[in-house]
């Protein structure tokens, strides 16, 4: 029995190890989109402040708000990616050790 919980504790700890560089990972990957998404956003109020006509204006803004709404979408899935991975990573240890529990229970029955 000792062997056994020792082996879940251990199981919970990698996981939570996994679960925490990921989690670090995802929080880097997100820093990195938002520094990029307010880069450009002050690039294109620059841009906007020095158009000469309203049509300009209007191009510039659609063009922008198109940019910002496909890098958005992009953005999201690729997170979601990285989650979906991440609890997949995280879960293993404590699913190799409930099918150790399933095996020993198993060889005594």
């Amino acid at each position: 029995m000792n062997e056994m919980a020792k082996g879940n504790v251990e199981a919970m700890v990698e996981a939570s190890r996994i679960a925490a560089k990921g989690l670090e990972t995802l929080g880097q990957e997100m820093a990195e989109y938002g520094r990029k998404s307010f880069e450009h956003a002050t690039a294109t109020a620059k841009t906007l402040a020095s158009v000469k006509s309203p049509t300009e204006f209007m191009k510039l803004q659609s063009d922008f708000v198109r940019q910002s709404f496909d890098s958005f979408v992009a953005e999201a899935s690729k997170t979601t990616e990285m989650m979906i991975k991440l609890a997949g990573d995280a879960a293993q240890p404590i699913s190799n050790r409930v099918a150790v529990a399933a095996d020993k229970v198993k060889t005594v029955a």
